[in-house]
């Protein structure tokens, strides 16, 4: 997380990898979003300030990203090229999602291939069901 704006990149974070010292380390990148409509989840519950929301929402996204694909060869991608992330990006099952701890967000969905083997889980974009939230 940093405090850098987001400026005309085309993406609201990213994830990738490298080494050190010949161990693969994982890293996920996150601009500072604050007043950027472009990455705004639209929370409207009033629970969180607009760039803690939006932070919120894609770090789901990049977090679960770099544990299903963490490299390639070996990363986990459909037959268009998408991430597991990416087939529910910016799909909403519901209003708010409450965590463990009882907080709750405006939180994009996870593509599950057990979900849409299934036909569990709710509709992305393109209208396959596999997506899940955590509610």
């Amino acid at each position: 997380y940093v405090d850098v704006k987001r400026g005309n990149a085309g993406y609201c974070a990213y994830h990738t990898y490298g080494t050190c010292q010949a161990k693969t380390v994982q890293v996920a990148f996150f601009f500072n979003l604050d007043g950027d409509a472009g990455c705004d989840p639209q929370d409207t519950s009033g629970l969180h300030s607009q760039g803690l929301a939006a932070l919120a929402n894609v770090s789901g996204h990049e977090l679960s990203e770099a544990r299903t694909d963490p490299d390639s060869p070996g990363a986990w991608y459909d037959r268009r090229g998408q991430e597991n992330g990416d087939k529910c990006a910016w799909t909403f099952n519901v209003p708010l999602v409450t965590f463990t701890n009882s907080t709750q967000w405006k939180i994009q969905g996870e593509w599950s291939n057990k979900a849409y083997d299934t036909g569990t889980g709710y509709p992305n974009s393109s209208g396959q069901k596999g997506c899940l939230d955590g509610h």
